[in-house]
């Protein structure tokens, strides 16, 4: 097989690679505005870190062959191999723009995740405040850490 020819075949498995990922980005965002599986998000951030791992090695597999034509690493090596070897172009643009798409999906989830994360933090600060964890401590007539009990008042404030 010729290096144009491992290098379509390489990019034919990167596009076929981010489909899946996009499906994967998609069951995580189900699980993400669905009620809190954390075995299901566990399975698919799992899937997710495989998948991408696989795209991570490709795309060495793809430098090297560019490497092999005379071409630069990376995007810019791949868009000059797509215009000195037209039969590139279609997968080429067709990865580009499932890439785009993922990338779209990928960015809403970790909205999805950065709002999951102040509402627990919140949740969390508010429940130290009820309980009296992590607040200014103060002491009781004997010098003890005054302990959270319910309608008991501190003597000094902190």
């Amino acid at each position: 097989m010729s290096p144009v020819e491992s290098l379509q075949a390489c990019l034919k498995q990167e596009d076929a690679l981010i489909t899946e990922f996009s499906a994967i980005l998609e069951e995580e965002t189900k699980v993400l505005v669905g009620p809190g599986n954390v075995d299901a998000l566990h399975d698919v951030t799992e899937r997710k870190g495989n998948v991408a791992q696989q795209l991570v090695d490709l795309s060495h597999a793809r430098d090297g062959l560019l490497a092999e034509l005379g071409l630069p690493a990376g995007h810019a090596g791949t868009e000059q191999a797509a215009v000195l070897h037209p039969q590139l172009s279609g997968v080429w643009q067709a990865l580009l723009s499932k890439s785009a798409s993922a990338n779209e999906i990928n960015m809403r989830n970790g909205a999805l995740i950065d709002v999951h994360l102040r509402y627990n933090q919140q949740s969390l600060d508010a429940l130290r405040s009820i309980a009296g964890v992590g607040v200014t401590s103060t002491y009781d007539a004997q010098g003890r850490g005054a302990r959270a009990t319910p309608g008991r008042k501190p003597i000094v404030a902190g």
